[in-house]
């Protein structure tokens, strides 16, 4: 073999990667039957074409009361108070639309599965020669595609902004383009919720309860970039104004989207369209919640659903971080050394709050659906994106260490200025900590129960005791954070982080010990009874 075979070959696989993946994303779209059947099914009903009427109708009286209370009340006495009038009346338009569509989407997509399984035709439909994603999408697309055709029908109402001069077509389609992404993964969690429940009413319930967690998540964000900034992403760079999105993942947010419009954020030196990064979002959380989808429908064990979702967990929050970089571009420069520590321990805390919600769902096994426990073991890192529980352990430790290594990354890039890494050193070993006695609990009650959803919420709600009950106090496991940022000055703050973390990361490491020893002595009795059976 040559050297020029050498260079090709590998050069050939990489430049070849992305076309099995569009091929498959193509033919998850084109020549989708369950589309075009799920389409001819919601038309076929009257309630469709009632639902259209009804939604026109609430438009049209928003508009004339807008009208009349904007427009028509008092008498216009500038022409900047008619251009300011007129805006007014763009958004009251705009707001009241997405209000309905946010309202109207978890409703077309909760019931897609959880419908078939009352109509017990599941287990038919996923005989089929359909993959599960195919059968996913097909639904997903289906509702997605009659709330576009809402979207549409509201044009002819909203463009009289445009003839008004309250606004211009490139806003208003940047708008729409905004409200359709960012409602498109609330329906793809609508789907999720509706593969985890076996009745409508149910899956419709968790949908909306879900959709107002994700829109709370992200409502700081929205309300940052209109009430903290006028006008909205206001940033004053050499004596010149310039329109920019301090925190981009405000676009997933629909009520964001009149404000946000077309403004352009900063990522690492370059300007990018707001919208483009809520499109790429909006688009990998619907790939995430159509996986989850997949893992919870019967009969598709075979694949490894649970490491594709660890996956691109791991790859969503990270990208993330990464858009924070925003943020960091306009208070770094500001922070001396101990402030920029101060900021990226108060992060690292952040960090182990967020994944601690999720290590109940991580770190439990047991048995689930007729299949025996899977425990395989403690720590194998290999094993980390499997759904097996020695994996469970090291992904947790990877996906913190990511996470903390991406923020620190782009402070001190930010910066220029290199912060103490001892004390950074001692805020990161304790929440690592912390998030194995995290998973210790998990593993404790998993061991107990071995039952796979009780030892979950047992242990979900065992987590929220320690969190609600010590509250701020000196037995709460975040006290060392709440001290530092009560400090009179950084330095003193600092210091008293560091002597309070060496306290409470004793106690932590003693009672994670006591756990883990506890957990191996249940199931080394477990393995012999299990033994002895046989």
């Amino acid at each position: 073999m040559t050297v020029a075979q050498i260079l090709w070959r590998p050069l050939r696989v990489i430049a070849g990667l992305p076309f099995p993946w569009l091929r498959n994303a193509i033919t998850l779209v084109i020549g989708n039957p369950i589309i075009s059947r799920e389409m001819k099914v919601r038309m076929r009903f009257a309630r469709s074409f009632w639902l259209q009427g009804a939604y026109l109708l609430f438009l049209i009286a928003i508009v004339l009361i807008a009208y009349q209370g904007i427009l028509v009340y008092s008498p216009i006495r500038h022409p900047a108070e008619l251009q300011n009038r007129l805006q007014a009346f763009y958004y009251t338009l705009l707001y009241s639309l997405v209000t309905v569509i946010v309202l109207i989407a978890p409703a077309l997509t909760a019931s897609a599965i959880s419908f078939e399984r009352e109509r017990r035709t599941l287990d038919l439909l996923l005989t089929t020669p359909l993959r599960p994603m195919q059968i996913l999408v097909g639904k997903l697309l289906a509702s997605f595609a009659f709330l576009m055709l809402l979207l549409i029908e509201s044009m002819p109402i909203v463009t009289v902004c445009i003839v008004m001069g309250g606004a211009t077509v490139g806003d208003l389609l940047a708008t729409y383009v905004l409200i359709g992404f960012s409602t498109l993964h609330l329906c793809a969690f609508a789907i999720y919720c509706s593969a985890c429940n076996r009745s409508s009413g149910l899956a419709t319930f968790w949908a909306y309860l879900g959709v107002i967690a994700g829109l709370s998540a992200t409502f700081w964000m929205a309300l940052a970039e209109v009430v903290f900034a006028t006008p909205p992403g206001l940033i004053v760079v050499q004596g010149n104004v310039a329109h920019r999105v301090a925190f981009p993942l405000a676009s997933l947010q629909p009520f964001s989207a009149p404000v946000i419009k077309a403004m352009p954020t900063k990522l690492f030196g370059v300007e990018i369209p707001c919208w483009l990064i809520g499109v790429a979002f909006s688009l990998m959380l619907t790939r995430f919640w159509l996986t989850a989808a997949a893992a919870r429908l019967p009969a598709v064990y075979s694949g490894n659903f649970v490491g594709s979702l660890r996956r691109q967990g791991l790859m969503l929050t990270v990208l993330a971080a990464l858009t924070i970089d925003a943020l960091l571009t306009a208070l770094t420069p500001l922070m001396t050394r101990d402030g920029l520590t101060l900021f990226l321990l108060v992060f690292t805390g952040f960090i182990c709050s967020f994944i601690a919600l999720f290590v109940p769902w991580i770190a439990t096994f047991g048995e689930h659906e007729g299949k025996k426990p899977i425990n395989d073991g403690w720590f194998r890192p290999m094993r980390m994106f499997q759904p097996v529980a020695s994996g469970a352990l090291p992904f947790i430790w990877a996906w913190f260490s990511v996470l903390v290594a991406t923020v620190i990354g782009l402070g001190v890039w930010r910066a220029n200025v290199q912060p103490f890494w001892d004390k950074l050193a001692f805020g990161f070993g304790y929440c690592l900590l912390c998030l194995t006695f995290f998973w210790a609990i998990s593993r404790l009650w998993s061991s107990v129960i071995r039952q796979l959803s009780l030892a979950r919420w047992i242990s979900f709600g065992t987590l929220l005791l320690i969190a609600i009950l010590p509250g701020i106090s000196k037995w709460s496991l975040a006290y060392p954070f709440f001290q530092m940022v009560d400090g009179a000055s950084v330095t003193v703050a600092l210091e008293s982080f560091i002597a309070q973390v060496q306290i409470h990361g004793l106690v932590v490491l003693g009672l994670t010990m006591a756990l883990v020893l506890v957990c191996f002595v249940l199931e080394r009795r477990a393995a012999r009874k299990g033994r002895s059976k046989e």
